[in-house]
């Protein structure tokens, strides 16, 4: 008996230290900068594929004796993968020089900006005051282009304000802050939340986004805009909602005439920011209030109110209008029980395998909007194979974006945590909302990135294309660069790359060369 204690004692350790390498590589920086590097891929590339795939992430967590708690302050840093069409590949990898990243390369300091959590060792007061003032400036979440080829690419993150970049050298070009409709200056730099996924508006060049500004005095009232995004500086009101509590909200749904706002009841409150002056102290959980949703008409600005159950998410997967009844809008969304997951972010959690065992898992659902009576209907999806449950609990969601707007039956993602063991142990999955017949990729040792669908320009079928994300091999210990058949989940190709990536965000692929 003690035999066999002891075995499994050890066996627990050694597992719990390969985790702990993962983490020391997905969570350590990497401030490499390379351009056009050559990379070398096991068989062909597809014919096809030509173009240019972008990711944003985090490169640094640390300057000089000073480094961030939470892996979502880290600082930006993009990678691009260029295809040219000839069966060649080339790498590249900078950071982003914002003002904030300029200035702590040059103080040797974390430059003090407002950020998720807080430093080690702390800011002090007069530093506190400091970040409050300077707002935030972090962009490190998504990549955009807003208005066509070779013009304004954009990083963006949870905040109103962004950075432009040049798409061949990933060069930082400037920081954009555009003013926000109807608010001070103090709600400019300090409690404006904008969206890290605008959504590309139907029949149009232009994107929409939004704005979530908490109104500083209490008993005001705080404002959700929804904006028109023609470049990197320019936005038009659709319609601004008046809210009692401005909402915490990452992403929104779009079809063809409506946007449509989750309004969890993860409220802002602008006073809980005076505590310490981090964001996390400025939201609150309500666990007892309903969700508000918001249907906007992108043609008249009406806003029809609906309210549904008690949840929390980051990432909506797609929305549409329904062909068989008319005022009736449906949005698939990976949704939360709380704000649980937010805190697996905390670099204490990411290092601790015991903590990474706790992790929140998200649940896909589908929500059926009728407009004209008012209802929301939840719908939870599940799996003809019942070992493939996890599924279901998909996040970082990516679709075939021939599709968006449209009845679709595919979405691929992440699955964390999918065998109850590890946060980190991760499976990429295809969930078909059609029939249910599910497919995933997990391989012990290998840590999943964000998977990113392109589809084939000549193909019939919605999952006819290729899924494409870096992959982390621990025996190896590298990163590789990895494609995957959509159709029928085989790895398909793969070419090791110069470095290591540290954790990554979200991506976009450009059909077009950089």
């Amino acid at each position: 008996m003690w035999l066999l204690i002891t075995v499994f004692a050890i066996f627990s350790k050694i597992l719990y230290i390969q985790s702990d390498e993962v983490a020391d590589i997905l969570f350590s920086s990497n401030t490499e900068e390379l351009h056009n590097v050559p990379i070398h891929f096991d068989k062909p590339l597809p014919t096809w594929l030509k173009g240019t795939m972008m990711r944003n992430g985090v490169g640094r967590f640390e300057v000089g004796n000073r480094k961030y708690t939470n892996a979502l302050d880290g600082f930006a840093k993009l990678a691009s993968w260029r295809f040219p069409g000839n069966g060649s590949a080339y790498y590249s990898a900078r950071m982003i020089y914002s003002d904030s990243y300029n200035q702590s390369i040059a103080s040797n300091d974390i430059a003090p900006y407002l950020m998720l959590d807080e430093v080690d060792p702390a800011f002090d007061i007069i530093k506190e005051l400091e970040s409050f003032k300077n707002g935030p400036d972090n962009m490190n979440v998504n990549i955009f282009n807003f208005g066509g080829k070779d013009i304004d690419f954009v990083v963006v993150s949870d905040y109103w304000n962004l950075y432009t970049f040049d798409p061949y050298s990933l060069f930082t070009l400037k920081g954009v802050h555009p003013p926000v409709p109807g608010s001070s200056s103090f709600l400019d730099s300090a409690i404006v939340l904008g969206s890290a996924h605008p959504v590309p508006e139907y029949g149009t060049d232009n994107y929409l986004t939004f704005v979530s500004a908490a109104a500083p005095i209490p008993g005001q009232k705080s404002k959700l805009i929804l904006t028109r995004t023609k470049s990197s500086s320019e936005r038009q009101v659709i319609a601004t909602i008046e809210v009692d509590k401005a909402s915490y909200m990452h992403s929104f749904a779009v079809t063809q005439n409506y946007a449509v706002f989750f309004a969890v009841p993860f409220y802002v409150n602008p006073l809980g920011m005076l505590k310490d002056f981090r964001p996390l102290d400025a939201f609150e959980w309500v666990s007892t209030d309903v969700t508000k949703l918001y249907a906007v008409n992108l043609k008249t600005g009406q806003v029809k109110t609906l309210e549904t159950e008690n949840m929390f998410f980051l990432h909506v997967v797609n929305a549409y209008e329904s062909d068989l009844f008319r005022n009736e809008i449906i949005v698939d969304v990976c949704t939360f029980k709380d704000t649980g997951g937010l805190q697996q972010m905390e670099m204490s959690s990411l290092h601790d395998p015991a903590k990474r065992v706790k992790s929140s898992i998200p649940i896909l659902k589908r929500y059926t909007l009728d407009l004209a009576g008012g209802e929301v209907n939840v719908h939870t999806y599940e799996s003809k194979d019942p070992s493939l449950a996890f599924v279901n609990g998909l996040d970082f969601p990516t679709i075939n974006e021939n599709y968006r707007f449209k009845r679709y039956c595919y979405t691929y993602g992440v699955s964390y945590n999918y065998d109850h063991k590890d946060y980190l142990d991760m499976a990429i999955v295809k969930k078909d909302l059609c029939s249910g017949n599910d497919k995933s990729y997990a391989e012990k040792g290998k840590y999943l990135a964000e998977p990113y669908f392109i589809p084939n320009p000549k193909g019939t079928r919605e999952d006819d294309g290729i899924l494409v994300l870096p992959v982390l091999d621990i025996t190896t210990k590298s990163t590789n660069f990895t494609i995957f058949n959509a159709t029928d989940f085989t790895l398909m190709n793969s070419a090791k790359l110069p470095h290591n990536l540290p954790v990554g965000t979200h991506g976009r692929y450009f059909d077009y060369i950089y």
